[in-house]
């Protein structure tokens, strides 16, 4: 029992090591067999179709060759973790023949059925090419790409042969657009696109910064696409609105770095100020008014979104109150400050006459001849603007009575500056002799008794000019010696030659200026002194004796 127990025990350990060494040898072979040579064997070379519900047809036959040349590395090595066999991409219960009917019903199902087998190796769907591959969010469309459409079937190219011509292959799907818009886009983009730009430099991957996106908010891709464009859009009534815009006009305004380095402010973004839900589509499902000066006001009233005082403060204003009357060509926000290159509108200080001069040219031509204009040109920056004189957004109608009245307190805020003043030897007298003379005294009555009712006294602009003001020495001022009674007889028909002697312009009487006046007043100014100083002495001193008397007529004696 023994010796037979041992010859057993060899028996079955030699049986079992057989055994494993053929199970070994038959699995190792079966390595080197294709789990798809099946598949070789019948669709190499066939000759079937398959007929869809469609009517369209679909060859079973496979050419070895292209599976071999593709990217994905077809039988060149069996062991190769990245081999790629037909059971790696057709579904699983497609590997038993009789095969099953195709749950398709057109080529187009077909080559989406297959897609879905690319996301077992690569990126899912929902990250690639957002702008085809997300029914989720843009629905089902029969016509959207799958991944075969794009990188092809059984011959998968490298990506490096999109990567040569971006444009090329993105148009060889879209060679025409049924949006009329669009295809002016494209036409103007695609001439334009610079080096490292493509199709996908406005079609990305990025849900988010596609301009595909249903809730597109990228102002990079704004600014990328306009950018590209250089034409116009035209409107119904024949206007135009340019559509170029650079990201360098926005960056280097006052919304763009000046806003960034302020503590706790950002840029603005495109939409920001282009805040309807219209502008994140393309193309832009916005209605642009006919004419383009109304989409000008349209624009300006964006920016009360941020700026409600000042916005408040023009509407208030003539240039509001006009455009609250129908009259369009009352400025707006856009065109003092711009659109998308707003800079500070008094740096430089002339800017604010150049903006103000797009709309009052002649005025403006007038003022630049002016003293105040010409010293202004010359970099003198004391010297009045536009709005130093009518205010910046609640500017008064500058033809009513009360801004007549109030027209010498707006002079004195520079000639009754003393400090101002003594740069140009300029003497503040000018305001109080103005105020003290028949002229000012009346125009103070009027001012606070009857604010909106015309003086009949003359005020600074009467005698000066509004806008055409010239130095005092210059032959054609007005208020030249020779020409005063010109002047004068504006308001004073009757004048005669002599009229304006009786005027000592606003000096105070001096040696200098007027001496026989200043003498006069002089002499007056010591003797009225003097008569009612001594009628006060006469006086006191009368009082005083009075009660000397009275005071000794009480001391006296009853009898005396």
């Amino acid at each position: 029992m023994k010796f037979s127990y041992r010859w057993l025990r060899f028996i079955l350990g030699f049986i079992f090591t057989l055994s494993a060494l053929f199970i070994f040898s038959a699995s190792a072979h079966a390595q080197m067999v294709p789990p798809d040579a099946p598949c070789i064997g019948c669709h190499v070379g066939g000759e079937g179709i398959v007929q869809l519900p469609s009517g369209e047809t679909l060859s079973v036959n496979v050419d070895i060759e292209i599976l071999v040349n593709s990217v994905h590395n077809f039988h060149q090595d069996l062991s190769a973790q990245t081999a790629i066999f037909c059971t790696d991409c057709h579904s699983p219960a497609d590997y038993v023949y009789p095969h099953r009917p195709l749950p398709v019903d057109n080529l187009a199902d077909y080559a989406a059925l297959t897609s879905e087998n690319c996301q077992r190796c690569h990126m899912d769907l929902t990250q690639h090419n957002p702008g085809h591959l997300i029914p989720q969010i843009y629905g089902t469309n029969p016509n959207l790409p799958t991944c075969s459409n794009c990188h092809g079937g059984h011959n998968v190219g490298p990506t490096a042969q999109f990567a040569a011509d971006p444009i090329g292959f993105c148009l060889s799907c879209h060679q025409e657009f049924r949006d009329p818009q669009s295809a002016a886009l494209h036409e103007q983009v695609i001439a334009n696109l610079g080096e490292g730009q493509s199709c996908q430099t406005c079609h990305t991957d990025n849900v988010v910064t596609s301009v595909n996106a249903p809730a597109f908010s990228s102002a990079q891709q704004c600014v990328t696409c306009h950018t590209l464009l250089e034409g116009e859009e035209i409107l119904a009534s024949g206007d135009t609105i340019p559509l170029h815009v650079t990201a360098g006009q926005l960056w280097d305004s006052v919304h763009g770095q000046q806003l960034e380095n302020r503590p706790g402010y950002r840029a603005l973004l495109c939409v920001d100020c282009h805040e309807q839900q219209g502008y994140q589509f393309f193309p832009h499902a916005v209605e642009i008014p006919a004419d383009s000066r109304v989409y000008t006001i349209e624009r300006g009233d964006a920016c009360q979104k941020c700026h409600v005082e000042i916005y408040a403060d023009q509407m208030d204003g003539i240039h509001g109150h006009l455009l609250m009357a129908g009259n369009l060509n009352a400025a707006t926000c856009v065109d003092c400050h711009g659109a998308h290159d707003i800079q500070p509108p008094d740096e430089p200080r002339q800017r604010i006459s150049q903006t103000c001069g797009q709309c009052h040219a002649a005025i403006n031509e007038v003022y630049l001849q002016s003293v105040h204009g010409a010293a202004l040109t010359d970099g003198d920056l004391n010297v009045p603007t536009c709005t130093d004189c009518h205010g910046v957004h609640g500017i008064e109608d500058p033809r009513t009575a009360l801004f007549r009245l109030r027209s010498p307190q707006i002079c004195a805020q520079c000639h009754a500056d003393e400090s101002l003043m003594a740069q140009y030897n300029i003497s503040t007298d000018v305001f109080d002799t103005y105020v003290a003379d028949f002229h000012g005294t009346t125009v103070t009555i009027f001012e606070q008794t009857a604010p909106h009712q015309a003086p009949n006294a003359a005020v600074c602009t009467d005698c000066h000019g509004v806008h055409d003001i010239l130095p005092a020495t210059d032959e054609n001022s007005s208020i030249l010696r020779a020409n005063l009674l010109t002047t004068c007889q504006q308001c004073h028909p009757d004048a005669t030659e002599n009229f304006p002697n009786s005027w000592m312009s606003h000096f105070r009487p001096s040696l200098e200026h007027y001496p026989f006046v200043y003498l006069v007043k002089l002499f007056y100014d010591i003797l009225i002194p003097l008569v009612i100083g001594g009628f006060l002495v006469f006086v006191l001193a009368d009082v005083y004796r009075r009660q000397i008397i009275r005071w000794q007529d009480r001391r006296k004696p009853a009898h005396e």
